[in-house]
């Protein structure tokens, strides 16, 4: 690949394009830049075509594309970032304005500069100060008023980005008479950060402006363009993605489908009322959710490409602003321009958990993030050390859109009634816990709190759920383990769900068909993380589970490579959406076997993954009769991670266990009686409980550290809790 597309629109150059070409050779060759020329034809009238006909046939390097009508500016760079090879592209007029050898300038800038883009701001020396120029201001000033920026020549279409940087920059929704007067907009509108460089510009010696001097049409015309871009770039900013771009260019194998009557209209209303009861995402959701809606349909080899996509951009984006990721690339010798494939990523080590923990603040923040779109996660995860990281809110966005689609897949529709047996508040706020309560009311979702099932309560939850009547419930997989046992021993249940998602912990297929037995349903499994929420779902044709593409790469590996079918590997994910703090080859902890590559009966192009392995808990009963299942422990737990950096709950009897902690150094003795009372809370006053202190937890034989273990020697199916 070529280093440099240096791309001039001409309309009517006869006499310039030519100079323009051979200066910018001569810069290639100056400065050892592998660099090309391509000259683009708007439908010309005079000798362009010829000229630029003469110096192809002169030059291996320079080409010329001809417009059979006349497409503007913007057309122009369009068309030739399309047939550009270079990694950096770079926008120049044809009329020799900014001289040629200014391109150095914003190249160097370019190799030098954290930005996404560069800038050239046309200087003031020499520079002919005549009626075009107080317009330009003036409508520097307009933009920057109605923006929100600052920028010295908003409007200067003598820009260098790499060439996908520009492809998403000219993507645009509305349709303008003058784009190019807003490429800095919308850079900054969909997330690029860009530098001025202030270069020369010179009165043009050759030819004619388009703009006159008094040019009332254009004038009319810029406004316009000026209220289609605040609608677009200030209103809807919001709007712009990847994702959405790519769906634009590549069609979907199938159609989705869409909701309508009254569901269309709870939907809706849903996402206009979402500002009083969601306390992190906004409507946005909408958005994604259509988008995903369409993707989920998308060819394999398309939704690869998405992926590399996406995945080229976070690489860029990380290498730039986020100190961690540059320093491990330079000291590996690799840029942005050596991720380009999903084969490539594996020239990158591996995120732990460790590492996390030691460079979240700030190596791993990136220079753009943004605290008030940023929420903080705490997770000490399956493996029972405490865990803190950031998502920010475009993320969470594209989980809950993720996870309405999942549901969609087990036969759900928006409007449906839905049960989840879970924890509803633990953790939040006042505000919070009002809007979570508001937000049930509108999903039709009763929560049952997992927690708190006893013998002496199941049957109320039980009749609860009766009178709920739901179409999904989903949990915690214990859970409905122990709800379907108690069912069946009472021989009754009076519980006919169409789906059940389970979560959490491992299904064992005998339990998952004692589910479906007693709740006369099917069974969807449900892979995920506090650090990502859902990353993989089974869909109706239950074979296997369908990676979220659109937002995870999951690789799967045995000694860094992939594994084989049938084959046991790490999980490793990399997060696509979270820019503010990328995990990027993060080792989650957990391990899953291999399956084939075959289409899917569903008709998804979604990579699949077979079954998650190391992910079983233990449940721990209570002195107070309550099954706790072991991720309860992992909430509770997570309040503390400034206090301790590991635990494991160990069961040696049936009003006994042992907690044992790896202390940090906030550790106190008012810490160990708060975790001692609220435990007791949750199991029972009478449950004996001792803090044992340790130096390290050991791996069980799956290689992972477990953070529930019962050593009690009862049968779990036997709900009376009798030893």
């Amino acid at each position: 690949m070529l280093q440099l597309s240096v791309i001039a629109p001409c309309y009517n150059e006869e006499n310039n394009i030519r100079q323009l070409a051979e200066r910018l050779l001569m810069l290639f060759e100056k400065h050892s830049i592998s660099g090309e020329v391509v000259l683009i034809n708007d439908a010309s009238t005079d000798r362009t075509q010829e000229i630029g006909d003469m110096l192809v046939a002169q030059y291996s390097n320079v080409h010329c594309i001809r417009h059979d009508r006349n497409q503007g500016i913007a057309g122009g760079w369009m068309t030739g970032v399309e047939a550009a090879k270079g990694q950096l592209v770079c926008f120049i007029d044809a009329d020799l304005q900014n001289p040629p050898e200014e391109v150095w300038r914003l190249y160097r800038e370019m190799q030098w500069s954290l930005a996404d883009m560069i800038q050239g701001t046309r200087s003031s020396i020499g520079r002919m100060r005549d009626s075009r120029y107080f317009l330009s201001r003036t409508l520097n000033v307009i933009l920057n008023l109605l923006f929100g920026m600052k920028a010295v020549d908003n409007k200067s279409g003598f820009v260098i980005a790499h060439r996908e940087v520009l492809q998403d920059i000219l993507a645009s929704h509305a349709r303008y008479h003058y784009y190019q007067t807003f490429i800095r907009v919308a850079a900054e509108a969909k997330g690029y950060s860009v530098k001025e460089v202030e270069t020369l510009f010179q009165e043009r010696k050759v030819g004619k402006s388009f703009i006159k001097k008094f040019p009332l049409m254009l004038i009319a015309k810029v406004i316009g363009d000026c209220m289609r871009a605040f609608f677009e770039f200030r209103m809807g900013s919001q709007r712009h993605d990847v994702l959405q771009q790519f769906l634009a260019s590549h069609t979907p194998v199938r159609k989705p489908s869409i909701y309508r009557g009254w569901r269309k209209l709870w939907y809706e209303l849903y996402f206009l009322t979402m500002p009083l009861h969601a306390w992190v995402i906004t409507r946005r959701a909408k958005f994604y959710h259509q988008l995903l809606c369409s993707s989920q349909y998308l060819s394999s080899k398309d939704m690869r490409e998405l992926q590399e996509v996406k995945l080229r951009r976070l690489i860029r984006d990380a290498y730039r602003h986020v100190p961690y990721y540059r320093q491990m690339m330079e000291n590996l010798g690799l840029g942005p321009k050596d991720i380009a494939s999903l084969d490539d990523l594996r020239k990158l080590p591996m995120l732990s958990k460790k590492q996390l923990r030691e460079n979240l603040y700030f190596d791993l923040f990136s220079a753009t993030h943004n605290k008030k779109e940023m929420i903080r996660i705490c997770t000490s995860g399956s493996t029972g050390e405490p865990l803190v990281t950031y998502a920010e809110r475009r993320q969470l966005e594209m989980r809950w859109a993720s996870t309405l689609r999942a549901y969609e897949w087990t036969g759900w529709k928006f409007g449906d009634r839905q049960v989840r047996l879970w924890h509803q508040t633990i953790g939040m706020s006042f505000l919070q816990v009002v809007r979570e309560k508001t937000d049930a009311w509108f999903m039709n979702r009763l929560f049952i709190p997992a927690y708190e099932i006893r013998e002496d309560n199941i049957e109320d939850f039980l009749r609860k759920i009766r009178r709920h009547r739901p179409v999904l419930m989903d949990g915690y997989a214990e859970s409905f383990n122990f709800l379907a046992h108690y069912s069946q021993q009472a021989q009754k249940s009076g519980i006919r769900p169409k789906a059940i998602m389970s979560s959490a912990q491992v299904m064992p297929d005998h339990v998952r068909a004692k589910i479906q037995n007693t709740f006369s349903t099917e069974v969807f499994d449900k892979y995920g993380s506090r650090e990502f929420s859902g990353i993989a779902y089974e869909c109706e044709a239950h074979d296997g589970h369908h990676v979220i593409a659109e937002s995870y790469i999951v690789e799967v590996l045995v000694d860094n490579r992939p594994a084989k079918p049938g084959e046991i590997g790490e999980i490793v994910i990399t997060d696509l959406n979270n820019f503010s703090v990328p995990l990027i080859r993060y080792r989650i902890g957990d391990l899953a076997t291999v399956m084939e590559d075959r289409p899917c009966a569903c008709g998804r192009g979604m990579p699949k993954l077979g079954r998650i392995e190391g992910r079983a808990q233990a449940i721990i009963l209570g002195a107070n009769g309550a099954w706790v299942p072991g991720t309860f422990f992992s909430h509770y737990f997570k309040e503390y991670e400034f206090a301790l950096r590991q635990y494991q709950i160990v069961q040696t009897s049936r009003d006994s266990l042992t907690v044992k902690i790896i202390k940090n150094e906030s550790f106190s003795a008012d810490v160990e009686q708060e975790i001692l009372s609220g435990l007791r809370k949750f199991l029972g006053e009478t449950m004996d409980i001792t803090m044992e202190f340790v130096e390290s937890i050991p791996m069980v034989k799956t290689g992972k550290r477990t953070s529930v273990v019962s050593m009690v020697d009862y049968d779990f199916q036997d709900v009376s809790g009798t030893p």
